[in-house]
Formats: structure tokens, sequence, C-alpha cells
């Protein structure tokens, strides 16, 4: 009773601002992957968190001044405004405000990703709570926008799985939230405290990571299905620690189990599965010889064509680029369709944003990226009973990586950009805490 009071006044002792900034952090997390309307999107609950920081002093500016995250922001927002007045056109849709519009928005995913950093650097046992918020909004979501009635056509592969967005999004939550679970039911068995909970839990995040791996194989998404498979091996490989008192023969019956069941699933979903890859490399091998869009499937035989295009137009502008706003009305001036479909975009961020931003803007971008992932693979090597969490998020972070490759998710919506400021204000904060010497992570279970 003793130590419940001391925490409760501990509780009592955090002024408001914090309890708005984790509160609106716990939103944001629960709403990440929600397709809501546009009031109730993560995007509000994370203006409460940059409105709980604005709030909170000098502390914040502080700490974020000594980080080159932010320095890198505002030498991208300084270049972003050169650059579209540099590209601009006249008339509405490419036009100055357009150019700029569209240029500066992965400049949101960087500053909520250091709203979030700051908050979860200074309570890093929230960063795992975040994801698991995260994992379990998802679960809501898809439950709530499951195609009940229509499970027969999922499983003959006539219909793909979609939860309210594109499939390419379902498949690349969904293996997002895999991630999570094995790695939740991984350090439930690693926790030696409650161990008459410790089961029960256990079989919670295994039922969780099997939602998971029903929804990412009916997603029928190819690049989420390698994102997944490359997020797996990163957890795996890099998220060994040293060894806890765990009984060897539960570890081979769960993954005895987790075997089985991975093999009766596969087995139910095989139609969907090889009608994805039916085809596909006929397309790929005619694509790239040379051969027309129209005689390839649309979603290889397109991505490759896309894939020329954008070459062809980085090497006539490599540096400053043609602007966002402009790829779209060049796609669709260069004649690239499928069966009057335009694609509104190249279906590979890198090569969007080499495109349309120059390779100028592709590397302050990439660094801004690519700098907390370095912070958080340090943070790997020195912190060695942080690890299974180090490796969730630098998995989670090679996924969307990954599925990025193959589409242009990152920040176009609202609800594209939720997981992917959640998770690298995760590593933002790891990389806080590891330039200030602290230990990354608290002890965490599942």
């Amino acid at each position: 009773m003793t130590h419940l009071i001391a925490y409760w006044r501990a509780r009592r002792r955090q002024p408001w601002q914090t309890w708005l900034g984790l509160g609106a952090l716990a939103l944001v997390a629960l709403t990440a992957v929600s397709n809501l309307p546009q009031p109730l999107q993560s995007s509000t609950a994370a203006a409460l968190a940059l409105l709980a920081l604005l709030l909170s002093g000098a502390q914040p500016w502080r700490t974020l001044r000594r980080h080159p995250v932010p320095w890198l922001i505002l030498a991208l927002l300084l270049y972003c405004l050169a650059q579209a007045a540099l590209v601009a056109q006249p008339g509405a849709q490419l036009g100055y405000a357009r150019q700029l519009t569209l240029s500066t928005e992965p400049l949101k995913v960087l500053v909520y990703a250091c709203v979030f950093g700051w908050w979860l650097a200074c309570y890093p046992q929230w960063i795992m709570r975040v994801l698991k918020l995260m994992a379990l909004g998802w679960l809501l979501w898809a439950l709530a926008q499951l195609p009940w009635l229509h499970l027969d056509a999922l499983t003959t592969g006539t219909l793909r799985l979609r939860l309210g967005y594109a499939e390419n999004l379902t498949g690349a939550f969904a293996a997002l939230v895999l991630l999570i679970g094995m790695c939740g039911a991984w350090l439930c068995r690693r926790d030696d405290r409650a161990p008459e909970l410790t089961g029960l839990r256990s079989d919670a995040w295994a039922l969780l990571t099997l939602a998971a791996l029903l929804v990412l194989l009916f997603a029928q998404s190819r690049g989420a299905w390698l994102a997944a498979v490359v997020g797996a091996a990163i957890l795996f490989v890099l998220g060994r620690a040293p060894r806890r008192s765990v009984s060897a023969l539960r570890w081979r019956t769960w993954i005895g189990l987790g075997v089985l069941a991975f093999a009766l699933i596969a087995y139910v979903a095989r139609p969907a599965v090889l009608q994805r890859f039916d085809g596909g490399g006929t397309a790929a091998l005619s694509v790239l010889d040379g051969g027309a869009v129209s005689a390839a499937a649309p979603s290889v035989g397109l991505r490759l064509e896309l894939w020329r295009f954008a070459v062809h137009m980085i090497a006539q502008r490599p540096m400053l680029g043609w602007g966002l706003a402009s790829i779209q009305p060049a796609i669709a001036a260069h004649g690239i369709t499928w069966q009057g479909y335009v694609p509104p975009h190249l279906h590979d961020t890198p090569l969007q944003v080499a495109a349309g931003m120059g390779l100028i803007g592709l590397l302050l971008l990439g660094a801004a990226f690519l700098l907390p992932l370095r912070d958080l693979l340090r943070a790997w090597r020195r912190d060695i009973d942080a690890r299974p969490q180090l490796a969730l998020l630098l998995a989670l972070c090679v996924v969307l990586l990954t599925v990025n490759l193959f589409d242009y998710l990152a920040w176009s919506n609202g609800y594209m950009r939720g997981p992917l400021e959640i998770v690298l204000g995760c590593a933002m904060a790891v990389s806080l805490r590891w330039r200030s010497g602290e230990p990354v992570l608290p002890q965490a279970s599942g």
C-alpha cells in the first residue's frame, strides 16, 4: 500500500502538459491505422501532442536543437521554398502554392516524429505501450472493416482484402502488427514476473500475430509480403538477448504450433497467393525487354514502365527535380495508362522524391529519415538487455522502407503518415536517449 500511495503521489506531481502529451500520443497510436473522418484521424491527436510540447517551456527546444534532425528539417524547409519557386508554372495545378504544399508534406512526418520522440525520450516506458496501442487499434479497425459476408471470395483469391483503404496499405499495416505481435509473445516468454499471467499474455499476442498473418496473406500485396519476411528476419537475427529461465520444451511446443498454424494458413490462402504471382515473371521480362505496359500484367508491368519513366525524368533534371505536383501530369502526358487509369505517382517513394524534389531533396530527406536508424543500430550494439525491443523498432522501420520501394505510401494521407510518424518517433526517442548517454529502454515485458 505504501508503494501504491507513493506511485500515485508521483503521478499527481506530473504537470498537465505531460498528461496532455501522453494522452495525445496514446490517441495517435490507437487511430494511426484507421481511415476515420478527418477530425478523428491521428493528425488531430498529433497536433495536441505538438501543442503540449509548445506549452512545456524551453526544455524540449534545448534537447531537440542538440540533435541534427531538426536542423535537417530546417534545411529541407529552405530548400522546398527555393525549389518550389524554381519549378512552379503558371496555373493553379502547378503553381507555387501547389508545389510547395506537396514538397513540404514529408516535413510533417519529420516534425511529428521529433514531437513524439521528445515525449517518448522523457518516458521511454511508453515506447512499447505506443506500439501495443497501435496494434490494438489495428485489430479493432480490422474487425470492424472485415468483409464477413464474403470470406469465401477471399479464400478463392477472387477478392483482395481491403480494410477501408488500398490492399497495399492493408498488407503494410498487417506486416507491422505481425512483427509487434511476434515481439510481444517473445517478451512474454522472457518475463519472469507474474508467471501465472505469462501464458495468457503470450496466447493473446499469438492470436494477434495469427490475425495479422491472415490479413497479410489475403491482402495479396507482394511488397508487404517481402517486407514482412525481411522484417521478421531482422527481428530474429538481431533480437537475441541474454537467456532467461524459459523452459526449452515450452519454446519448442510454441514454435511447433506456430509452424503448424502457418502451414495451415498458407494452404488455405494458396489460391490467393498463386494468383498474385501468376504471370508476374513474364510481365517483368516483357517490360524490361522494351515491351509496352499493355502487354504485361497491370501490377507488375505498370510499375516497371513507371520505373523507366522515372529514370528518364531524373536524367533530365537530376539536381532540382520537376516538382512533386508535376509528376502526375507528366505521367498522363507520356501516355502511361491502364484501361483508363492514370497512375497518380511513380509507385516508388525514392523515385518519386528524386524526380519531384531532385537528388538534393532526396539526400536531405534520406539523411533526416535514416539518421535515427543509425543511432538505433548503435544503441542495439550497446544496450544488450534492450535488444529485442530495439530489433523490433529496426524491423518496423525496414518494413516501412521496403513497402515504399513498391508504392508511394509515406505521407500522402493522414492514415499513411500515422504509423510512419509513430515508428520514426520511437526511433527518434532512442536516438535522443542514446546521444545523452542514458539507457535507451527500460526493462519491458509483453
